[in-house]
């Protein structure tokens, strides 16, 4: 998402801004793939995030961070407006809620504690692209490494989502293995036995196999290029 600023027009937006400098650009990079190391080694363990006081601060601290950026550049913004509207998703997952709740002892009922848990997990997707983003924009990639770069990631956090969804639901979620096993399944378009119990776990269930559909033709042209390629050189080679 690329966002004009009055600094420089070619601001290239929340992952890396030129009217920033270098230091807070890198730090909100790190931060996020902090966020994605937190949540994940909390899934595996089976701990409850309010629980994680460690956690909790780092959330805290990345949400600051993440909220002192996105107001700096809306008040760098030539077009104020249109970007808070087009960066509003960003601002709301970068709202600590959790550690609102926390702080003013709210009493939140259990589905609607859960959802709040989903924030992190958003907040962990949105990072994870930024890191993707990052490393396809800074190193030169082919073809086939741009697709695995935005593939692998993008099937590992709607695991992890889809996990936290079904786990205390769904019997055949025995732990995040099998979650993620069904996750590779769906984007592959193949399909498994793991059906869906929860409205996130069906909406993950269609982006993932909308994201198969569109992204393993690509793969297969990729693939039949490269196989012609080749016999083009062994032809050559005979000649």
């Amino acid at each position: 998402m690329t966002i004009e600023t009055a600094h420089d027009k070619k601001d290239s937006g929340f992952l890396w801004s030129a009217s920033l400098p270098h230091a807070v650009n890198y730090a909100v990079l790190v931060l996020s793939f902090g966020l994605i190391v937190f949540i994940s080694y909390d899934t595996y363990r089976g701990v409850n995030y309010l629980e994680n006081n460690i956690y909790m601060t780092y959330q805290l601290i990345c949400c600051i961070i993440f909220l002192l950026d996105y107001f700096y550049r809306l008040f760098l913004s030539k077009h104020k407006f249109r970007f808070f509207i087009l960066a509003l998703p960003f601002l709301l997952i970068s709202i600590p809620y959790l550690n609102i709740v926390v702080a003013l002892n709210i009493n939140v009922p259990r589905e609607a504690l859960l959802y709040l848990c989903f924030i992190p997990i958003l907040r962990g997707l949105l990072a994870l692209i930024m890191v993707v983003s990052f490393i396809a924009k800074k190193i030169t990639t082919t073809v086939f490494a741009s697709y695995i770069l935005v593939m692998i990631p993008f099937t590992y956090m709607c695991g992890l989502i889809f996990y936290i969804a079904e786990k205390d639901i769904n019997i055949a979620v025995k732990n995040f293995w099998y979650a993620l096993w069904w996750a590779g399944m769906n984007i592959t378009t193949i399909g498994c036995y793991i059906n869906p119990r929860t409205a996130p776990g069906m909406i993950i269930s269609f982006l993932l196999s909308l994201m198969g559909i569109v992204m393993l033709p690509l793969f297969t042209v990729y693939c039949g290029d490269m196989i012609s390629t080749l016999n083009k050189k062994l032809k050559n080679s005979k000649d």
